[in-house]
């Protein structure tokens, strides 16, 4: 695997590669050859037979989620070793999304705290990193921090940056292997957005910290989306990213039927803006949902049941 410091991709260099998507993909994240889309999972009942079937629907990677506060305790520890080999055991490499889930400092207001909270997210970053990074076809530094429920720590406009800042300064002085993206933002970076003005600050500092900026385009369209890519590039020289999106079997969208002409749509539409990542959420159901919306986003059943959307998914995929 190529080392971190991925050249940045300039507008004309991304013009140049747009009749060739793979060459696009490969060059930003080597773990990834011709096909550029993955599905995400939960670590807590990812199995081998769905990685199998993850691997046969034509995916290219998996993506799950590790929670550094809980990386203390052993069992949790044996869980993200049990996926990884889930993974590894269909050849699928992980796009692996790193963040917390209880608030970072006791006192948000203390910029030295939010300075060690980001160190010491950097170090379990890196020691995850070293552990997996065979397998890895990129880190993800957060998810959503653009959201409160993703945010615990308060203010995002204020905690946000010293926090994040300390973690790129940690991983500069000692950059993996992996390459890394961030920061998995809600809704992508516009002008004068909060987090346009974080990614400023924290790109310009820290300028070989990220490899791409990684959002969720929830509901936008694809001429949205593309401007979205259009901007990013513009405003920090890195490529746009989507590292989820889904779209739900509710009768509103159509039912099941509905939900897999969406997706089909979406992905044969990531492939023409030449998206060089592109996670689905999600691989099954999930019936702790807080909502019927939050529970029917899986192309399958929370059972392994097939929904329509595996199948078409299965021949946008291995058309590609």
């Amino acid at each position: 695997m190529k080392a971190v410091h991925f050249k940045r991709l300039s507008v004309v260099t991304l013009l140049t590669l747009s009749a060739t998507s793979q060459l696009h993909a490969s060059e930003l994240f080597p773990a990834l050859s011709t096909k550029t889309v993955g599905a995400q999972v939960k670590i807590q009942n990812f199995s081998d037979a769905d990685a199998a079937r993850i691997k046969d629907t034509g995916f290219a990677f998996v993506r799950f989620g590790v929670w550094t506060d809980s990386l203390g305790g052993a069992a949790y520890q044996k869980q993200i070793s049990e996926a990884f080999a889930t993974a590894r055991s269909a050849g699928l490499p992980v796009l692996l999304t790193v963040r917390a889930t209880k608030p970072l400092t006791s006192n948000p207001g203390d910029p030295a705290q939010l300075t060690s909270a980001g160190e010491a997210f950097a170090n379990a970053v890196t020691s995850l990193e070293k552990s997996y990074r065979t397998q890895l076809v990129a880190i993800e530094l957060w998810n959503e921090p653009d959201l409160p429920t993703y945010w615990p720590t308060g203010n995002f406009d204020t905690t946000f940056v010293p926090f994040m800042s300390a973690a790129c300064k940690t991983l500069q002085a000692a950059p993996p292997l992996t390459p890394v993206v961030g920061f998995g933002f809600a809704r992508p970076p516009t002008a004068g957005s909060a987090s346009t003005v974080a990614l400023n600050r924290i790109v310009s500092e820290y300028p070989k910290c990220l490899n791409a900026v990684s959002y969720h385009p929830y509901g936008m369209t694809t001429p949205q989306i593309s401007n979205a890519q259009a901007f990013i590039q513009q405003n920090f020289h890195l490529p746009g990213v989507i590292s989820e999106w889904g779209i739900s079997a509710l009768s509103s969208n159509g039912g099941v039927e509905g939900q897999a002409s969406k997706i089909v749509a979406f992905i044969a539409d990531m492939k023409k803006l030449n998206i060089p990542l592109t996670s689905i959420y999600e691989w099954k159901n999930t019936d702790t949902g807080s909502n019927d919306r939050e529970k029917n986003f899986g192309l399958l059943t929370s059972s392994g049941q097939p929904k329509p959307a595996e199948s078409a998914v299965k021949t946008e995929l291995n058309a590609q």
